[in-house]
């Protein structure tokens, strides 16, 4: 389906659906637009976003004679959905990206609500609940890219999970069965994924003198049935060389323990997770150990601060004070320094160690509109070292 008539068939859907109802209803513009019946029942959202990034790249004599790098530029995302709820209890999220030249299926779910004794039941194609930077949002995350944890967390799987919280959502528990479809909206095999997530928030004050603590722990026990696997890792650059490679065979089984810890206190965060992932090769007592960590601090300098999600229990949008363009009006700006570092063995050379620093800048023109740049250093223990710099201008609506 091409992009051109994919919103507009959006809205006709939208407004058909809403005109067979008895209930009058409203169309307005809140960062996206959403159409609502009076008794707020009925609603849905329509919105999208844009992400194109720029990087330039530079590598030493050594990491040359092993990986070609080129400058480049490309269409991160450009995601189109529609989102909303029905009889007050059904809700559900259609999104598709068409940043590759095809209609690519993203999050794709049904969530029935307040189930007694449950909480919440969602089946479809989503994430599955490990890590916090990997459930934040890419428009909300303190960097172009995700931190070096991202060659643990899978993305997006078929399956179904069942969540609750609790304490005003202080408390949130998750857990799912999901299918390793890889993003693809289709799978047929015999290896599963078991995934649980555990947050809490032992601190938080709201209001001017915001303030919060996040605990966060997650695991995930994932079936392969003796089949091969590959892990891949480049600098915190989408477009950057796979500086570190490992594969394995006749795996088993494989379980990831994860740790989240944030820390907002005003216009300052503190972010960090660690990943350990034990790989279970059949036949063999001995398990592949691989980690993959980071910590990252964040200012905005124009007196906003780090807004949390309480239903999703991860960090949401950032919106200004004032406007940029409007009378005294910048935007907000944010600066933010990360470590992150993985080290990824295998039984064969490829694998090995990379450590990267990031310098990275946020500048929230309006709550929809934002320009990033990050500077990347990135040292492969043992091979060299990069420097890459990237910009990212993003439209989110």
């Amino acid at each position: 389906m091409r992009i051109k008539i994919f919103l507009p068939l959006l809205i006709l859907i939208a407004t058909s659906l809403f005109s067979q109802t008895e209930e009058p209803y409203t169309v307005k513009w809140d960062n996206a637009l959403k159409i609502e019946s009076a008794d707020k029942q009925f609603q849905i959202k329509i919105g999208g976003r844009i992400q194109y990034d720029v990087m330039f790249i530079h590598q030493d004599d050594s990491l040359d004679q092993h990986f070609d790098a080129n400058n480049g530029t490309e269409f991160k995302r450009i995601r189109l959905y529609t989102s909303g709820k029905f009889f007050n209890n059904i809700e559900y999220k259609f999104q598709l990206d068409f940043a590759n030249g095809n209609a690519a299926p993203k999050d794709i779910y049904i969530r029935f609500t307040k189930l007694p004794g449950i909480g919440n039941f969602q089946v479809g194609n989503f994430k599955e609940p490990l890590g916090f930077e990997m459930l934040t949002s890419s428009n909300n995350v303190n960097y172009i890219e995700r931190a070096l944890t991202n060659a643990f967390t899978p993305e997006r799987s078929l399956g179904f999970m069942v969540f609750n919280q609790w304490a005003n959502k202080r408390i949130s528990a998750y857990a799912g069965y999901f299918f390793n479809s890889q993003g693809k909206g289709k799978y047929l095999g015999n290896e599963y994924h078991l995934t649980g997530r555990i947050s809490a928030l032992p601190y938080l004050k709201s209001g001017k003198n915001y303030r919060l603590v996040h605990l966060g722990l997650t695991y995930s026990h994932q079936f392969q049935g003796e089949d091969e696997l590959t892990y891949y890792s480049s600098s915190e650059a989408h477009l950057a060389p796979k500086y570190l490679t490992a594969d394995f065979e006749n795996v088993d089984n494989i379980d990831k323990l994860g740790t989240e810890l944030v820390v907002v206190y005003h216009g300052f965060s503190f972010q960090s997770e660690y990943i350990l992932n034990s790989i279970n090769i059949n036949a063999d007592p001995t398990l592949e150990k691989s980690y993959a960590w980071y910590g990252s601090f964040s200012w905005i300098l124009t007196g906003e601060h780090k807004e949390y999600s309480m239903g999703s229990a991860c960090f949401g949008h950032i919106t200004p004070r004032k406007n940029y363009g409007q009378k005294g009006g910048f935007g907000a700006l944010e600066l933010s320094l990360r470590y992150s570092e993985i080290a990824l063995f295998a039984r064969e050379f490829q694998g090995g160690e990379m450590h990267d620093i990031t310098l990275g800048a946020n500048w929230y023109l309006n709550p929809v509109a934002r320009i990033s740049t990050n500077y990347i250093y990135s040292e492969v223990v043992g091979l060299g070292q990069a420097g890459i710099f990237e910009m990212r201008f993003q439209l989110v609506f």
